[in-house]
């Protein structure tokens, strides 16, 4: 039987910076590449903060693969949101990207998109702070366990490569 967990302040400030980032992707369409950018630079790193402090709060334990964090998030959401982005980034948008794990097994550096990175980023934020609000106590452990599972295998490094991709355009000053 799962142990039941109280929502501490850091769970709290996670789940609220979730639904900022799901709200920020959601009116990507409002804003200009520069201002996106910007917001980016300024998002990105506290989620991987607070995801990886899951680690501290509950042990070291890489988390598993629980299936209590449900895909929620609509194909076609995705969708939006992604070619939203793509319009705001436009031709820099697509980037190579050396530090991918396929790279190793590759003679030629793979193409990365910054548009994709950020809306995969938004389907994990978006499954993970609705998965939440309808969730009990007694299952957050699950869900908590599932996130950082999910960080450990993919998301950390999808935050990191984006923040990467994101501060070089915004610091070439070439977007609108």
């Amino acid at each position: 039987m799962a142990k039941e967990i109280k929502l501490s302040g850091g769970i709290v400030s996670l789940v609220g910076l979730g639904k900022e980032y799901c709200e920020k992707m959601e009116s990507a369409y409002e804003s200009t590449g520069n201002d996106m950018a910007r917001d980016m630079l300024r998002y990105l790193p506290r989620l991987y903060m607070l995801i990886d402090e899951l680690r501290l709060s509950f042990g070291d334990e890489e988390g598993e693969d629980t299936g209590a964090i449900y895909p929620r998030l609509e194909e076609d959401q995705y969708d939006s949101v992604r070619l939203n982005l793509a319009a705001l980034f436009g031709e820099y948008d697509t980037y190579l990207d050396a530090s991918v794990e396929d790279m190793r097994y590759s003679d030629t550096p793979l193409a990365a998109s910054i548009s994709e990175q950020l809306a995969d980023i938004y389907q994990e934020m978006y499954n993970f702070t609705d998965t939440v609000r309808d969730a009990g106590s007694e299952s957050l452990e699950e869900i908590l366990s599932n996130l950082k599972y999910d960080f450990e295998e993919h998301l950390s490094n999808t935050i990191c490569s984006a923040l990467r991709a994101i501060n070089y355009v915004y610091r070439q000053k070439v977007l609108e």
